[in-house]
């Protein structure tokens, strides 16, 4: 009987273990109440090959260091119009993300990303409603972009196209269906005309959770990838400092967070689907104290890189620099007194950053998405982050 009994009690030990180690993390409680209690644990097993996904803006083309860690490198951006053309010139100007594509520096960067067995992506971009509506309106629109996308592979060795077709605010459902059906010729068209084109999407971190122009559960069928723009929680014209991309949120400040639009996304998608769109930046402002979350000072806002961070942790006494951690965030921020004003800084740093990855080895998404490269300038922090916690996908 005894025999029996623990017979009894070492499979219910066993099935317990196994229960526990292969189940997947529960995505509502992947965090607990403190930074150091917060994660659950973590099994080797559930860490799939992940990407790391840079975009690279015309503007830091000279400035950022490429890293081994890189496996796609995105080309921001060529500009698209209303009747679906790549935009060369603007008031008799050269456009200049279609200018700096034929400069010695992207023709480089192109080849160290290939060295390093990565691929490289273009971005293909509109950002004005009117514009967007136009071009969606439009059939003949989208067949001139098909054609401009044919002349543009054929010109640069592209391995793929990220979309990043950017509706502020609500869409109508009508202009939901057309985006959908936009992305689905799309797809047709690269399956018919080529043997490996990559296609990607851009969307807002609150996508899956209001009716933006995303109808992500029909289009995530049709792409390889769908970025998680998981930033700018707060902006530069932001009314209070605040953190860029909060992990959780803090219900007397903020109720947006990556977790919380996360959940909502993996309801209409595999995971498998979704790079977490992560930043290299933060924000800057002149406040009205040194008090967390302290209002700012209008048009005082801009972007604070990581590099930027860096040169402000150098100048500790000259400028009273002070720096805090937030809990619910998981993010640092600082403050400083420069001519007897007061500054905030929040930003992200190698801690936080590996948060991030950590949220995504355990949601086991695809991968990441950095904005942008560059920022990070030549420190090496925010990659050894990447390094140590990501299983980097050959």
């Amino acid at each position: 009987m005894k025999k029996i009994i623990n017979g009894i009690l070492l499979g219910l030990i066993v099935a317990l273990v196994l229960i526990w180690v292969l189940v997947e993390p529960p995505l509502s409680s992947p965090l607990g109440t403190s930074s150091l209690s917060r994660f659950l644990p973590f099994f080797p097993h559930l860490k799939t090959q992940k990407i790391v996904y840079g975009f690279l803006p015309y503007w830091n083309l000279k400035t950022a260091t490429l890293q081994p860690e890189l496996t796609h490198l995105a080309y921001f951006a060529l500009s698209i119009d209303a009747d679906g053309n790549i935009v060369t010139t603007v008031n008799g100007n050269a456009e200049p993300g279609y200018y700096q594509l034929q400069s010695e520096e992207f023709l480089a960067a192109n080849q160290l990303t290939k060295t390093y067995g990565g691929k490289t992506e273009v971005v293909l971009s509109q950002f004005d409603n009117d514009t967007i509506e136009q071009f969606l309106s439009s059939p003949s629109a989208q067949t001139t972009f098909f054609q401009a996308v044919d002349s543009l592979l054929l010109a640069y060795p592209f391995n793929g196209i990220n979309v990043d077709i950017e509706y502020i605010g609500d869409a109508p459902p009508a202009l939901r269906e057309r985006y959908t059906q936009f992305i689905s010729q799309f797809r047709q068209h690269l399956n018919e005309t080529y043997e490996d084109i990559q296609l990607t999407v851009d969307m807002y971190a609150a996508a899956s959770s209001k009716q933006m122009i995303w109808e992500v559960e029909k289009i995530a069928p049709l792409v390889d990838y769908i970025v998680v723009m998981a930033y700018d929680f707060h902006r530069s014209s932001s009314l209070r400092a605040g953190p860029v991309a909060p992990l959780f949120q803090k219900e007397t400040s903020w109720k947006e967070s990556i977790n919380t639009y996360l959940k909502d996304f993996v309801k209409k998608t595999s995971p498998d689907k979704l790079l977490l769109g992560i930043p290299f930046y933060g924000y800057e402002w002149e406040t009205t104290s040194q008090e967390p979350e302290s209002f700012t000072l209008p048009q005082s806002g801009a972007t604070a890189s990581f590099k930027r961070v860096k040169e402000l942790l150098t100048q500790k006494e000259e400028l009273e620099v002070v720096e805090h951690w937030d809990e619910n965030a998981l993010a640092p921020y600082l403050s400083y007194i420069k001519n007897g004003r007061y500054y905030l800084v929040y930003y992200e740093d190698a801690r936080s950053i590996t948060y991030k990855l950590d949220y995504v080895n355990q949601l086991d998404l695809a991968g990441v998405a950095i904005w942008s490269l560059g920022y990070e300038g030549d420190s090496r922090e925010l990659w050894e982050a990447v390094d140590n916690t990501l299983k980097i996908k050959n």
